[in-house]
């Protein structure tokens, strides 16, 4: 490895060739190299897919079985040469107890290597999956239970690619599901309560979701779900929640706590139950959501802080990070043609929308039905085409583009704008235009998350800020269609133009189905989930739609105190910049490092 491995700098800035996974996975002899591999086989284990071949992604159940080999040789060459061994670049004598307990982590390995051949067998993938959470679980509890190993491996510490600051053989997240905490959670008391039974439902899916785990993850998630909703309703809690922040930060806090609402629905409509049959899209979906949703908590620091954190990206409280993984486990997605018209289109557009949005939020320019409209045409446009994808683009864009940023957003344009056409004054016009700043920065949020993990067909890359389609990929003209799309686009081929009738209506009928599931939650999660296809749909069903935002949204007018600002003036208050900043960061993160 290169020589700036156990570089203190390299470490603390998280530029080491540690964090690597080419370099990483080379045989070893140190303790911190070969755990810090076994983070990242943690990390992937919630959803462990095999297909390949859809965007360049390298299945998670290869990459794992790679890992932990490698950590499984690592520890070989340890136990063979007990005196080369170092942590840390350093150095590190072997106890007798430590001999002991690497031994024994060594024969755990081989279980899990056994275990993970069972993923792909429908008859054996529950046992597999539950061997590997278990087994897991057991190696972390006898290195960190071994007081000598875990001092040493406790001071080298390093920035994680999550942001956090992990150690080698990192724990997983502390939580508790426990009927009086599910309950506190169902009751929305806190964010804390909610964030801990996340924790518990994230620790659990470690390995997979599988018949012997679903039902109690299921039963974590319908708590977190009625929580938030319940959070979200309560302007006193979102009050405190949001304390301290501009009126525009405020706003956009709010659109992060209703994303990760969309995003716990997506988790209990979509994906869990299919997981636990080893269905490919919900593998992969889980292994992406549950991560995203982590990160945008952890990255807008009044959420971290009302979870229990410090207001970084860290361990503690709720929603706490995961171990992070290597760079390179993920890779970024390469897109076909089709693809890179509709990521040339979606980003595009974004920006265009975002750039109307602040306009309206400063008095620049005037609310209309007609931005409305074309609102809610580009979120059918992302849902629609996202469900005519294969299962892995589903399952790493799901989040995105079905139920969650792009939902969220539109749920709060369409709720900005709808006051202000109501005609809007006062407190509550400026609780309007700092929704609409909040939506439009969210809209350009998604559009510099493709520009950085997506790759172009003939390996271009997207361009962030590009307002046209011909001018978002780095070799200009390589995508094809116009903006704004219509009410009618043409799925097959990426474009906004009107497709023919057979693939519209395949189109529609899936995007359907997905909205449909999504409002299949039942209780109060059915109110958060319609908003999905509220949302989605066309201006005769703007009823619908403000009023399913509204739930989720109108409780930011107890901010309406505060003035209006313009993205500019936003982006000048530190509060409402490390906002902004955190809604691209938190996408670009999960979808690289997964």
């Amino acid at each position: 490895m290169a020589n700036n491995t156990f570089n203190p700098t390299a470490l603390a800035n998280g530029t080491s060739n540690l964090l690597v996974r080419a370099d990483a996975l080379n045989q070893s002899t140190d303790l911190v190299q070969a755990g810090v591999v076994f983070n990242d086989a943690v990390r992937i284990s919630q959803g462990l897919f095999s297909l390949a071949g859809s965007g360049n992604s390298n299945p998670f159940l290869s990459s794992y079985t790679t890992d932990i080999h490698a950590v499984q040789n690592d520890i070989a060459a340890m136990l063979a040469n007990p005196g080369q061994v170092t942590l840390g670049g350093q150095t590190f004598t072997l106890n007798t107890t430590d001999t002991a307990v690497l031994t024994n982590v060594q024969a755990q390995l081989g279980s899990l290597i056994t275990a993970a051949a069972g993923i792909t067998n429908a008859a054996t993938l529950a046992t597999a999956e539950q061997t590997i959470h278990a087994v897991q679980s057991e190696i972390l509890g006898e290195i960190n239970n071994d007081a000598h190993l875990s001092s040493a491996l406790n001071k080298v510490t390093f920035l994680a690619t999550t942001g956090a600051h992990d150690v080698a053989f990192q724990n997983v997240p502390a939580g508790a599901d426990d009927a009086a905490t599910l309950a506190a959670a169902t009751a929305g008391t806190s964010l804390k309560a909610v964030g801990a039974v996340f924790n518990a439902a994230e620790a659990a899916a470690a390995g997979g979701i599988n018949a012997g785990n679903l039902q109690e993850i299921t039963n974590d998630f319908t708590a977190i779900s009625t929580g938030l909703t319940n959070i979200l309703n309560n302007k006193t809690m979102l009050a405190q929640i949001e304390a301290g922040e501009t009126a525009n930060a405020a706003a956009l806090t709010t659109v992060h706590l209703q994303t990760v609402l969309g995003q716990i629905n997506l988790q209990l409509n979509k994906y869990d139950a299919a997981a636990s049959t080893g269905n490919q899209a919900a593998l992969r979906g889980t292994a992406d959501n549950l991560l995203d949703i982590i990160d945008i908590v952890q990255n807008d620091a009044n959420l971290n802080m009302a979870a229990g954190g410090n207001g970084t990206a860290g361990h503690a409280g709720g929603f706490a990070e995961d171990p992070g993984g290597l760079t390179g486990t993920v890779t970024k997605f390469q897109d076909n043609q089709v693809q890179t018209n509709f990521w040339a289109s979606f980003l595009a557009e974004a920006n265009t929308i975002n750039a109307t949005l602040q306009k309206i939020a400063t008095g620049g320019a005037q609310a209309s039905q007609t931005l409305i409209t074309q609102i809610q045409n580009y979120q059918h446009f992302g849902a629609a085409f996202d469900a005519a994808q294969g299962a892995v683009f589903q399952g790493r864009f799901d989040n995105e583009l079905l139920s969650g940023t792009l939902e969220a957003d539109t749920a709060a344009a369409v709720k900005g704008l709808q006051g202000i056409l109501n005609g809007d004054t006062g407190a509550a016009l400026a609780a309007d235009k700092a929704m609409v700043a909040a939506a439009g920065q969210g809209f350009a949020a998604d559009a510099m998350d493709v520009s950085g993990n997506n790759i172009a067909v003939g390996g271009a890359t997207y361009v962030g800020t590009a307002t046209t389609v011909s001018a978002a990929t780095s070799v200009h003209g390589l995508a094809h269609g116009t903006i704004p799309v219509t009410a009618n686009p043409n799925i097959a081929n990426g474009t906004g133009g009107t497709a023919a009738a057979a693939t519209t209506t395949a189109a529609a009928g899936a995007t359907t189905a997905a909205a449909g599931a999504t409002a299949a939650a039942g209780g109060t999660t059915t109110a958060a989930g319609g908003s999905t296809a509220a949302a989605g749909g066309n201006a005769a069903s703007t009823g619908t739609t403000t009023t399913a935002a509204n739930n989720g949204t109108a409780a930011s007018h107890h901010h309406s105190h505060h003035s209006g600002h313009s993205h500019t003036a936003a982006t000048s208050s530190s509060t409402a910049a490390s906002h902004s900043t955190a809604a691209a960061h938190h996408h670009a993160m999960v979808h690289m490092w997964g």
